[in-house]
């Protein structure tokens, strides 16, 4: 009786979250662990409690989901996971996903060529003043 006295305690003690050791665990640690689950299971995870719902909200965890279903992270996905999330990412279908970086590499080219006039535009006005500064003597 005494054992299973001792038994039923610490279901009660687990129950009652007293001996919760897993949410007490870095976040790092979490993260990792959370990697190796399937999305089912971060999911369902992501409801147990605050600190695993952080956990399963990490940037982090949702990159090494992403990497673990495309193989790969080319620099624009990369620099539109800054502009929105891992999550929001990978939870984007293909061919949105193709447009977003589509339009991201227009705006770059759009960039480049305003930048490319504007520095034109300042040679030229360098140029101006150096040779009305030659006209002068």
């Amino acid at each position: 009786k005494a054992v299973v006295s001792t038994q039923s305690t610490g279901v009660i003690h687990l129950c009652n979250r007293s001996n919760d050791y897993l949410s007490k665990l870095p976040q790092k640690l979490l993260v990792k662990i959370a990697s190796y689950l399937t999305l089912e299971d971060v999911i369902a995870m992501a409801h147990c409690s605050k600190a695993f719902r952080r956990c399963c909200l990490t940037d982090c965890l949702w990159r090494n989901i992403f990497l673990q279903h495309h193989k790969q992270i080319t620099p624009e996905i990369e620099q539109l996971a800054v502009e929105h999330t891992w999550r929001k990412i990978f939870f984007t279908d293909k061919l949105r996903l193709q447009m977003l970086v589509s339009r991201q590499r227009s705006q770059i080219k759009i960039q480049d060529k305003l930048n490319k006039n504007e520095m034109q535009k300042n040679k030229e006005v360098t140029n101006n003043n150096n040779e009305e500064v030659v006209a002068q003597p």
